[in-house]
């Protein structure tokens, strides 16, 4: 039976290469190659940049093309094409590492990736490193706690509307926001109709060059369709027991 060399999921944060785990620093520096999510025209990769200062000398970086748009999502057919490639990297045998954004599990490339490498190669052995994620910093840069006490979290994507945020502010004491892209606008609309304009944290690029976190909606509506940003707010505190 053909050996296989192990492939790893890597966070490397929300920006600040200092923001990389103990562990993900130690398994850059033993893998056999790297692959990293890159834009599909420009092949810049945000995540390979975080982490370039940790990788090991020589190591053979790979930079995989993605589009990032719902399209790709939903046919897997170019997480095929790029699984292929690891693939053939982890028979071998070598160790393969995938830097991804904040947290591998959470809103990852990886998590698609990683469907489309076991579908080719079942046996593959996985390790997963967690990531420091986008709303994790922003709250720490802002110091505003995410949740307290016996208070509910929740995560939502506005990549696709505000829907699902307007579920989230009648169900959760605190939400955070991500993806909202060309969206900001209709985000910051919904948030100022339910009072809560003033009561938000914006964060774009956070612990990255050009970080900005800022109280209220006005910073947001300036920074209309950034790829990196993100709300904080906690319709909770307005509510009566």
């Amino acid at each position: 039976m053909t050996q296989l060399g192990t492939f790893y999921g890597i966070g490397v944060g929300p920006g600040d290469p200092e923001l990389l785990t103990v562990k993900a620093v130690r398994v850059l520096q033993e893998v056999d190659v790297v692959f990293a999510a890159g834009h599909e025209r420009s092949g810049r990769s945000a995540a390979l940049e975080i982490a370039r200062p940790h990788l090991r000398p020589g190591c053979p970086v790979v930079t995989l093309p993605f589009r990032h748009t719902f399209e790709d999502v939903r046919s897997r057919e170019v997480h095929r094409d790029h699984a292929r490639r690891v693939v053939d990297e982890l028979r071998r045998p070598a160790a393969a590492a995938f830097l991804t954004l904040g947290d591998p599990m959470t809103y990852s490339t990886f998590t698609y990736l990683l469907e489309a490498v076991r579908e080719l190669e079942p046996r593959v052995p996985v390790e997963v490193v967690p990531g420091i994620t986008s709303f994790a910093a922003a709250a720490a840069e802002a110091r505003v706690p995410l949740v307290e006490g016996d208070q509910t979290l929740a995560v939502v994507s506005a990549a696709r509307g505000t829907a699902a945020v307007e579920r989230a502010l009648e169900a959760a004491d605190s939400l955070a926001i991500l993806k909202p892209y060309r969206n900001t606008a209709e985000v910051c609309d919904l948030l100022e109709a339910r009072g809560l304009g003033g009561k938000v944290v914006f964060a774009s690029h956070c612990t990255r060059p050009g970080a900005l976190v800022a109280r209220g909606v006005c910073q947001a509506r300036t920074h209309a369709n950034g790829y990196m940003s993100l709300f904080l707010v906690r319709p909770g505190e307005d509510r009566t027991p």
